[in-house]
């Protein structure tokens, strides 16, 4: 898709200008600037929020037209009426179709929700949203009727409203209860409750990237007084909701912030002031909405039965426009139940979950308060004012990591959790035997469905959700909190947030070496060293068992390609180096060894979560390990490859420029810098997928702010735009850049481009 440039940006200032000069009451409701500095990094500056957001909005519509207006048509539940039924949507990660995603938002960030979330936000939320759909909609308006016709590959974009960013914050609280009932929206209607036909599970295959790294190294680490904080979400790099964009937002006196969202988001999600830095994580470890069984009593008026009583469920239409092959639009209702607990969804079997009527209940109905919550985090001085903000606003789901100047450093837990003890989740559960988390809850007794005398979500108060100070180390690699402090152990909280037992994942495992490395004999970590948790590119995996695979690839029988294979595993530096010579061979081994059940000779053992576990010795296990060994030269062959090629010869990224060979490798063993790649080919791998997006390294010296950043993939994706691929050989070449962040540094600024708008 083609965002504006040229001309159309060219007339997008002209009009601004102008309007700059104009007068009458109208011309002072919006005053704001905003400056672009090298890499196009925005700079917005307003005496109020919704000139704050004006600013922004505008600024995104320059970067990531399409994608967000695109996005915006998706989350109103429009996606049929322009595309038709069939046409594939993302609904959050899940590749559905168009009817299904409208279907899902329509009924699940309804109207109704929306309304009551925006009645939650304080009034300077509600401006910084109604100035982002302002501003981002004067962009659109403002663009020659031609060019805006064509923007989009013939989608003319969509101007926004306030209910668009309210809709965009309640997305991301949404992910979790769109993997559960989203596929089974069109077939959970009001006609279906006495079908006795069984329903499919969904083959769709999540397309988005959830992990991610964050360190805080606190006083007591650095030796400086200050803590470093190192912020590594991974996100996709495709067109993508997910992509980040880089910001910075200043009211003189109120709030100054630098750093990363998600398009259609209207302040930083992770980020740093003068004061304190953060950033989030995707919370994989915790579990959010809960399925509860029903009753379900069907008959000439349906009904579920609720301790011994029933109650009748209401028949409700979702009317969705849909575009037909000859370009008319026709609606099709969708009559669907609704219970006291909400909409019902018909589940199909999975796991010990058993097929059947469900309904959900999701701590975050009707939540926008991220807005709120990310203004909070974004005006604390120090972690302790952080924790405040967090607890006061449960919005955005995620673990959050923080470090302040004063050398201070907090893990924290940061959306809302439904308010339940174990045993209380257990008794409820519909097979109470089963250990762990329940597979749904038992709808039939009231006190099971965790909601109120209202009928809201029971809400865990602030003291049953981490908040983990130190000035230490903190670390988070999406793993639970159970090792989020560097040498503590953690593990009385919900089994909702993980379990303690869990074993960490690789990154985690590689993570918690480096650290181990760094502080030895008393060590301080540095800047550099911090910022070498993300770029030393070091793989876990290899490191900890590839002088044993190698033991036993040497002893193999003589069987062709595993003699060379040996040598060029022998050989490689054991990182994702661009340099590195058999990566790309232990990448692919990985691939098939990284599976085997029976890879290690010991179990995990929870007691000694750290522990370097050592190859499996029994003879079967070798003989799969040689014939996975095998199977990978063979397999490289066929490419035209022998696997001892540099790392960066075959993952690369290609930019307007040229190919850009890359650094980073595989989560999944263990590094790091993750950057997962489509297939191989004969050429290299095809295209890159996800992994690092946006980092940034800060610290202070004194009241002075360190900070240096990048966002990998750049500022746009529009293939057009100077700042689609310009940050790339940066990322490449572990280059972060230090950015204006006073208004001398952005004055001084030889890229700077400046624009104030008025309305």
């Amino acid at each position: 898709m083609k965002a504006l440039h040229g001309a159309g940006i060219a007339a997008a200032l002209l009009a601004g200008l102008t309007a700059a000069c104009g007068g009458g009451e109208s011309d002072k409701k919006i005053n704001t600037e905003v400056r672009r500095t090298q890499y196009g990094l925005v700079h917005v500056k307003a005496d109020d929020y919704q000139s704050l957001g004006y600013g922004y909005g505008h600024a995104v519509a320059q970067d990531q037209l399409c994608l967000l207006s695109d996005r915006v048509r998706t989350l109103r539940g429009e996606r049929s009426a322009r595309f038709g039924a069939d046409g594939q949507a993302l609904v959050g990660f899940l590749p559905l179709s168009n009817l299904a995603s409208d279907l899902f938002y329509r009924v699940q960030i309804s109207d109704a929700e929306v309304e009551a979330a925006w009645a939650q936000l304080s009034p300077d939320a509600k401006g910084l949203a109604e100035g982002y759909a302002k501003g981002f909609s004067r962009y659109v308006r403002d663009m020659p009727a031609n060019e805006r016709s064509a923007a989009c590959d013939g989608v003319e974009p969509l101007t926004m409203k306030a209910s668009d960013v309210v809709r965009a914050t309640m997305q991301i609280g949404s992910l979790w209860k769109a993997f559960l009932v989203a596929p089974y929206g069109a077939e959970s209607r009001w006609e279906d409750l006495g079908s006795s036909a069984s329903v499919q599970p969904t083959s769709a295959v999540p397309n988005g990237a959830g992990a991610s790294n964050a360190w805080a190294f606190g006083a007591n680490a650095t030796g400086t007084g200050s803590a470093i904080m190192v912020a590594n979400p991974h996100t996709n790099w495709q067109n993508h909701w997910l992509l980040m964009h880089q910001v910075h937002l200043t009211i003189p006196g109120k709030l100054d912030v630098m750093g990363a969202d998600f398009i259609g988001l209207p302040v930083p999600l992770t980020g740093f002031t003068r004061d304190i830095a953060w950033s989030m994580e995707a919370p994989s470890s915790v579990t959010y909405p809960l399925a509860v069984a029903v009753n379900l009593q069907t008959g000439a008026q349906p009904a579920v039965v609720v301790d011994g009583v029933s109650r009748p469920l209401e028949r409700k239409r979702v009317v969705i426009p849909v575009r037909q092959a000859d370009g008319s639009v026709l609606t099709q209702n969708v009559d669907l139940p609704v219970s006291h607990l909400g909409p019902l969804y018909r589940l199909p079997a999975q796991g010990t979950r058993p097929a059947g009527w469900y309904a959900v209940t999701d701590p975050n109905e009707a939540n926008a308060r991220g807005i709120d919550q990310m203004l909070a985090l974004a005006k604390a001085k120090n972690v302790a004012e952080f924790e405040t903000a967090v607890a006061a606003h449960r919005g955005i789901t995620a673990h959050l990591i923080a470090g302040d100047r004063k050398g201070g450093a907090l893990y924290i837990e940061s959306g809302p959790l439904l308010d339940a003890s174990d045993s209380a989740l257990r008794a409820c559960g519909i097979d109470p035997a089963a250990a762990g988390i329940p597979v749904a809850l038992d709808g039939s007794r009231a006190e099971c469905a965790l909601r109120d005398a209202q009928g809201r979500p029971k809400l865990a108060p602030a003291n049953k959700l981490p908040a983990l100070a130190t000035r230490g180390i903190v670390q988070n690699a999406n793993d639970n909190y159970t090792h989020a402090v560097f040498g503590e152990r953690f593990d009385s909280y919900s089994m909702l947030l993980g379990s303690p037992l869990a074993p960490p994942n690789p990154r985690t495992r590689m993570s918690q070496r480096q650290i181990e490395g760094y502080v030895a004999n008393g060590g301080k970590v540095s800047v550099a060293q911090a910022k070498d948790m993300v770029f030393s590119n070091r793989n876990y995996a290899a490191e900890t068992l590839l002088d044993e695979l190698l033991a036993v690839c040497q002893a193999a029988p003589v069987v062709a390609g595993v003699g060379d294979a040996c040598t060029i595993l022998a050989g490689w530096d054991r990182r994702h180096e661009k340099t590195s010579q058999g990566a790309l061979f232990f990448n692919e081994l990985w691939r098939r060894i990284g599976v085997m059940p029976d890879l290690y000779a010991q179990a995990y053992d929870p007691a000694q979560p750290f522990q370097v576990r050592t190859l499996s010795t029994a003879p079967a296990v070798a003989d799969k390990i040689v014939t996975a060994i095998r199977d990978t030269a063979l397999a490289l062959q066929a490419r035209g490859l022998r696997g001892d090629e540099p790392w960066g010869s075959v993952l690369v990224r290609d930019t307007a420029q040229g190919k850009v060979a890359l650094n980073g490798g595989s989560g999944s063993q263990g590094v790091l810098n993750v950057i997962e790649s489509g297939p191989l080919g004969s050429g290299g791998y095809q295209g890159i997928a996800s992994g690092t997006s946006y980092v940034h390294v800060v610290t202070w010296e004194g009241e002075r702010l360190i900070a240096r950043m990048l966002v990998a993939n750049g500022m746009s994706a529009d293939a057009a735009s100077g700042h689609r691929d310009d940050q790339v050989p940066l990322f490449a070449n572990k280059q972060l850049v230090t950015p204006p962040f006073t208004e001398a540094e952005i004055s001084a600024d030889p890229a700077l481009k400046t624009l104030k708008l008025r309305e």
